[in-house]
């Protein structure tokens, strides 16, 4: 009995736990995108893509975040802003099954097609809201521009170097780049729950209808970067000399997010989302 609680004990199989956890925190938590994504990109495609179907895309500007989106003097800007939500759409949908490993080893015909499709809806994505940022520019002035360009060129750069590494079968790089591209797929939709939460928690302290608040600046960049920098912890637990102390930091944040969006996203279906699918659907 000494010998295997010894052995259980060795740094070894404390690794080795502490993996496994990540494994299934991480698949807890992409499991929890997934749900939440299908829930949001359900009410993209049925308010926006319906609005735009029946002719009334300046609806978009009712519930767009930020506001004012659709402009009838700026048909290429409205084109651009349109292939961002279609694109992003795609991504929230297809982005969980590029990370399942049973269908990469099982289906991988798949997984390549499917991953074909998802890094082109990445690339679209971020180019479509590089070109409404360039023609019409964004309701926060200079400093949303700059922060939302850097956040449509990382994307359609870690959407490129994901195509190329797999390309060349530098699977391990591959992975690493698939794993930012996830994170910064996500960006967008998190940005949309993030304002809806904090109006609701917080009263919308520190937001302004010019979105130049100090909420407002700090949400510029909050909505990408802690992603990447999640991201960029995963991509160094899954190295096989990851040390045990980094596995179980990366597991309690992995299970910590997946917590915190399960939340959200029920709370946010009762009140937001649900209601507004619903009204799409029955012209309610």
């Amino acid at each position: 009995m000494n010998e295997i609680a010894a052995d259980f004990a060795s740094p070894r199989a404390t690794a080795q736990f502490w993996a496994g956890t990540v494994r299934w925190t991480g698949a807890a938590l992409v499991a929890m995108v997934w749900l939440s994504a299908i829930v949001f990109g359900a009410y993209i495609l049925s308010f926006y893509g319906g609005a735009w179907l029946g002719g009334a895309a300046e609806h978009w500007n009712h519930r767009a975040e930020p506001p004012r989106l659709f402009d009838r003097s700026a048909p290429m800007a409205n084109i651009g802003i349109g292939l961002h939500f279609l694109a992003g759409s795609i991504l929230l949908f297809l982005g969980p099954v590029q990370l399942i490993g049973a269908v990469r080893r099982r289906v991988p015909k798949l997984h390549r097609w499917t991953g074909r499709l998802y890094a082109s809806s990445a690339v679209l994505a971020g180019l479509g809201g590089l070109v409404y940022i360039l023609l019409k520019g964004t309701i926060g002035g200079m400093p949303m521009n700059i922060a939302f360009a850097l956040y449509g060129a990382l994307l359609a750069l870690a959407a490129f170097h994901t195509a190329r590494h797999a390309r060349a079968r530098r699977f391990e790089a591959h992975r690493a780049w698939a794993i930012r591209l996830f994170a910064l797929a996500i960006a967008s939709w998190l940005y949309r729950i993030e304002y809806t939460a904090w109006r609701v928690l917080a009263g919308g302290v520190g937001h302004t209808a010019t979105f130049d608040g100090p909420f407002d600046l700090v949400m510029l960049y909050f909505f990408f970067v802690p992603n990447l920098a999640l991201a960029e912890i995963v991509v160094r637990a899954k190295r096989s000399d990851a040390g045990a102390a980094l596995l179980a930091a990366t597991a309690l944040l992995q299970l910590t997010a997946t917590l915190a969006l399960a939340v959200l996203t029920y709370f946010l279906t009762m009140r937001a989302w649900g209601p507004a699918i619903a009204a799409a659907w029955t012209g309610a």
